[in-house]
């Protein structure tokens, strides 16, 4: 004789056949089944999630978390927009990712197979034409054409730069520029004098280098894992201090064509670089670790843009005492990363959402909140309109320095994780080992960055 129970939960119904003869402990499983069925249907068809609460949800993939420099102002951000009237209704839903790298990785992710989260955050990649052809991001030229007073506070080119065929797909918050960071303590162990602002000329620089290479001092900080951010930003300034064709192609966006005597022999320099002056683990390694060597005293100059700041401060990441230490220059030829950053995009498909979340990209980067971005996470305000009192700069040294000599760079020029394509990105960071290691040379390493680059134009 067979039976049949039923079971019926929030709507949803399972019934199974049971035998008479089927004992305790089979039947005690049958049943554990079945309620792990009725929850997974449960959950699929909204019931025991979450109720409809009349809020708006908006989610939010954040990476700025954590020991990350950014958690504070970011936490800052999504906390104090739902107490203003335009966000009284919003709820963030929040996926949180453990790095920037991990977080570029999933987007891309995502770009190519999936949907975007309501708000997306920039992390730095230059994303904005790739999300916009995949048809996963909004249109905000109508929300930029409807407040002209919002429209008006943002520098031009970075309303260029986030546009795609005259198309305004995404919003800046930032500028993106990057200088040296020097362990004054290291230098005065080497017998190296820094320069004032910056030295004049890379000879100069690969000298100091060898003279802490001669002290057992390991000279600069680099990488070569997830884009290879560290290596980007010195072969950015070798070609873009290299002249006027040099500067040209490294502000140009999307080059294809990396046969040049500018890029080579910029490559050169980086090949010498990651073999002789830094650390062990660099081919290999990612930002990370390596910025925990100079927090540890143990390079002398590292690479990276005034973000990093606050991480120089945190004593859970370098050692007490350690701001004192640093300074900053230019880098050699007085040049430095000066261009806009890629902007947040919206990534919503239901106008709702998207109304909300573009106020709150109005709330970001907002005059206000965009010298509290310079306050908490020492980023660098876009607008120019933003005044930055001199009690800021009291309170904060090493950033006072940073504006100033920003304010007396000669040349400036973009950097690759802003102006390549993607996949060159990904070449990039795999030929990097290859060419630290001798096992390419400089001109085949152009080659495939080259072969890389002219999959996107066929």
């Amino acid at each position: 004789m067979r039976m049949i129970e039923v079971y019926t939960y929030c709507n949803v119904t399972v019934d199974f056949e049971i035998g008479k003869e089927e004992d305790m402990m089979k039947r005690f499983w049958k049943l554990c089944a079945v309620f792990f069925i009725i929850i997974a249907a449960c959950i699929g068809t909204g019931c025991g999630g979450k109720k409809d609460d009349g809020k708006i949800h908006l989610k939010v993939i954040n990476y700025h978390v954590g020991t990350d420099f950014g958690a504070p102002y970011f936490n800052y951000l999504f906390t104090e927009f739902v107490k203003t009237e335009a966000g009284k209704d919003v709820v963030f839903d929040f996926e949180e990712m453990p790095t920037t790298d991990a977080y570029n990785q999933k987007l891309k992710l995502l770009i190519a197979s999936g949907d975007l989260p309501d708000i997306v955050l920039t992390g730095g990649n230059n994303y904005t034409e790739m999300a916009m052809r995949a048809g996963k991001i909004a249109d905000l030229t109508p929300y930029f054409d409807a407040d002209p007073a919002w429209k008006s506070q943002f520098d031009p080119k970075s309303l260029e730069f986030a546009s795609v065929d005259g198309k305004i797909y995404a919003v800046p918050m930032a500028k993106e520029i990057t200088f040296i960071y020097y362990n004054k303590e290291l230098f005065r162990q080497a017998g190296v004098t820094p320069p004032e602002i910056a030295w004049e000329t890379w000879e100069e620089f690969f000298a100091a280098c060898e003279t802490f290479k001669s002290k057992g001092i390991i000279p600069v900080g680099m990488d070569t894992a997830d884009f290879g951010w560290l290596s980007n930003l010195w072969l950015s300034a070798l070609v873009g201090t290299s002249g006027k064709a040099g500067n040209d192609w490294m502000n140009m966006m999307y080059p294809t064509d990396y046969n040049t005597p500018e890029v080579i022999a910029a490559a050169e320099k980086l090949q010498k670089m990651l073999s002789d002056y830094t650390t062990a683990d660099a081919i290999g390694g990612n930002y990370d670790p390596m910025a925990t060597h100079f927090f540890n005293g143990e390079v002398a100059m590292f690479p990276n843009g005034p973000w990093m700041i606050p991480d120089v401060r945190n004593e859970e990441k370098a050692p007490n005492n350690f701001y004192e230490k640093v300074d900053v220059m230019l880098m050699p030829g007085y040049a430095m990363t000066m261009t806009p950053q890629p902007g947040d995009m919206v990534g919503s498909k239901e106008k709702a959402k998207i109304d909300k979340a573009v106020e709150f990209l109005k709330f970001e980067s907002s005059l206000k909140n965009q010298l509290v971005a310079l306050e908490m996470a020492s980023m660098q305000p876009e607008s120019p309109k933003v005044e930055i009192p001199d009690s800021l700069k009291e309170a904060d040294p090493l950033m006072a320095r940073a504006l100033e000599i920003q304010a007396r760079a000669k040349i400036t020029y973009g950097q690759n994780q802003i102006l390549w394509y993607q996949n060159t990105l990904d070449t990039f960071s795999l030929q990097l080992p290859e060419l630290g290691n001798k096992k390419i040379d400089a001109r085949t390493f152009c080659a495939k960055l080259s072969e890389e680059a002219s999959k996107n134009t066929n």
